[in-house]
């Protein structure tokens, strides 16, 4: 009997995903991936975008590409997940399945920070990568601030590769004399999850290249007066600056709200090791899994090497059990 197994999200995990599913199941098998886009981003390439070592062009894939493997690509925006009757509702009309990946990655909201979405750039997407790309190329004197509105976000080293980047770009450009950097986080410590070790090595680079840290910062707005904006954060400081990078609040899916998949914050719940949700024909992969480390009890990063290894494992125990096997791959971490 032929089976369906559906992909949602055309990002790492999902593109991954399908690849290896139609590498691992019998021909007869459907293998369907759907995004409301028409092509893949490499966003893991987007702190190189910004700083003219990579073009648009060459981080950019069309999904359709993926049926030369067999793979069928539906663009179309999902409306609505019913794991009970095994359809997922989208523009194009329902689509039933067999088993479900969800890989739909974090949604971006601007709209916590007041002012962020008008005086800011996000750095994130590939759009606000390719603006902020043009901004940063004609910049030549001034304060850029880059700020992290909350956590999660995706990507934990990126806001660290971007000043460090950004800081190589402008000397390059004999500029550096001119610009200032400063980096505004919430986080206690640079890169906390990989130690202090870790996180004072980053801070000793940041000062080294005079890469202003500001840690523990609560973002509450983005304002501006004659042209010149200012960041506040909490305890009354502000941040001056010319050009803001802005990193928005991170939250799940709004799709998956009703699904009866999610907790709190609207992320996946799955089991740490399979993947699988509440339902055992759907798993979650990637960044909108609620994945927290055993030990520490804190999320575990949101990144694209993460999607990826929980794809493999994920796609083979499909495999599995389309087979009549049993699943025995495991999540163990892998990518930390």
């Amino acid at each position: 009997m032929t089976k369906t197994v559906l992909v949602l999200g055309g990002g790492v995990g999902g593109v991954v995903a399908s690849n290896v599913l139609r590498k691992t199941l019998p021909k007869k098998h459907r293998v369907v991936l759907v995004d409301r886009n028409d092509s893949h981003h490499f966003r893991s390439s987007n702190p190189l975008l910004l700083v003219n070592k990579r073009k648009p062009e060459q981080i950019t894939r069309k999904l359709e590409r993926l049926s030369r493997k067999g793979i069928e690509f539906i663009q179309a925006e999902i409306k609505h997940l019913d794991p009970g009757r095994r359809t997922v509702e989208t523009s194009r009309g329902p689509l039933d399945y067999d088993y479900l990946v969800v890989a739909l990655g974090a949604e971006y909201h601007p709209e916590t920070v007041p002012g962020m979405r008008e005086g800011s750039y996000n750095p994130w997407s590939f759009e606000g990568a390719v603006q902020l790309r043009q901004k940063l190329a004609a910049f030549k004197r001034g304060q850029i601030v880059l700020f992290l509105s909350s956590l999660p976000f995706t990507c934990p080293p990126a806001p660290y590769e971007i000043m460090l980047l950004l800081d190589e770009y402008f000397r390059r450009r004999g500029l550096r004399g001119q610009v200032d950097l400063t980096l505004v986080t919430p986080e206690p410590t640079p890169e906390p999850l990989a130690g202090p070790r870790v996180g004072d090595s980053v801070r000793r680079m940041m000062e080294q290249r005079v890469i202003k840290l500001i840690t523990h910062a609560r973002v509450l707005s983005l304002n501006f007066n004659n042209g010149r904006g200012s960041l506040l954060l909490d305890q009354g400081i502000t941040v001056p600056g010319d050009l803001f990078l802005g990193v928005p609040s991170h939250w799940g899916p709004s799709v998956l709200r009703d699904s009866g998949l999610v907790e709190e914050g609207g992320w996946i719940t799955v089991d740490p090791e399979t993947l699988e949700t509440v339902d055992e024909h759907v798993f979650g992969i990637g960044d909108a899994a609620a994945l927290k480390l055993p030990v520490m009890k804190v999320w575990a990063p949101k990144a694209g090497i993460f999607a990826h290894y929980q794809a493999e494992v994920v796609s083979r125990n499909i495999a599995c059990l389309i087979a009549g096997e049993k699943p025995h791959y495991r999540y163990t971490g892998k990518g930390l």
